[in-house]
């Protein structure tokens, strides 16, 4: 699902909001139903390493990538 799909279905979770806050709260859903996602195809390690690079400060795509060299 990309993000403007997304926040269509989403955005009466968010509505009373302010909109800076309501951005951060979309964008926090957004990422962990991506992650959600990405689980189902994908090892427990290789989630474990993503989420290590991810709190390091990598996007999604750094870290699946750097996650598919380690296994």
């Amino acid at each position: 699902m990309i993000y403007r799909e997304f926040v269509r279905k989403n955005y009466d979770m968010v509505r009373d909001l302010k909109p800076n806050k309501r951005f951060a709260a979309l964008s926090l859903l957004y990422k962990k139903e991506k992650i959600k996602e990405h689980a189902k195809t994908h090892s427990k390690q290789h989630m474990n390493h993503m989420k290590n690079f991810m709190d390091g400060g990598d996007t999604f795509n750094q870290a699946h990538l750097k996650a598919l060299d380690m296994d």
